[in-house]
């Protein structure tokens, strides 16, 4: 089984550089764009299911596809960004000037998160959870695409790279990105392998197909 895992296209608060968690918010226009022009990646073969996030910029990044597809999108809390407490709504430069020594510690080190956080333990078994749910209702041959956040993404590639919180900290997931993990000959979680993760598909900025 494949499982691609795709970060939502540009949110409203990705353009306004807020910080979201579990805050629920649209895409921008930019945004929508990029969602419609992420259906022209994948052709009918390419996908058995779409699973997402049950936050609007997720559900709404997996709605072009799903509909050129005629999937139904099955959407899973499990699935959903951290909870970024206190912070959710504020601009990164605010959070950075307000709370200084926990913004330094986390950039540092991605484990290490302030006590209003859902710790990186929390948010890593959610996702776990949500995938193991897909690995035991779908089949060996499937290709499966779950539509999610930058965080939830990190905590996989986290794990089937075996990567520190200090490295982990070093990477950027990029909206509507792909990120593949593989679970054959074994549909076990732990026996999942890392294909690639931040495959770009879509210009950021033009939002052309630039893969295919």
């Amino acid at each position: 089984m494949d499982i691609f895992l795709i970060r939502h296209a540009q949110s409203k608060g990705n353009e306004l550089n807020i910080v979201q968690g579990k805050t629920d918010i649209g895409l921008s226009d930019l945004g929508k764009e990029q969602a419609e022009k992420l259906s022209g990646y994948f052709n009918s073969e390419d996908l058995n299911a779409i699973y997402s996030s049950n936050l609007a910029r997720a559900i709404h990044t997996a709605e072009p596809t799903a509909k050129k597809l005629g999937l139904e999108i099955k959407t899973d809390p499990d699935l959903q960004e951290a909870d970024f407490g206190i912070w959710e709504g504020l601009t990164y430069d605010g959070v950075r000037e307000q709370y200084p020594n926990e913004h330094s510690a986390w950039f540092a080190d991605y484990h290490v998160r302030p006590k209003w956080f859902e710790s990186f333990e929390s948010h890593f078994k959610r996702i776990k959870n949500g995938i193991e749910k897909i690995l035991k209702i779908h089949g060996m041959d499937e290709k499966i695409a779950v539509f999610t956040h930058g965080g939830s993404i990190k905590t996989q590639l986290g794990y089937f790279n075996n990567l520190s919180g200090k490295e982990l900290a070093k990477f950027a997931t990029i909206n509507c990105s792909l990120t593949l993990i593989r679970f054959n000959p074994s549909q076990q979680y732990e026996k999942g392998k890392l294909i690639y993760y931040n495959k770009i598909v879509i210009d950021p900025i033009t939002s052309r197909i630039l893969q295919q």
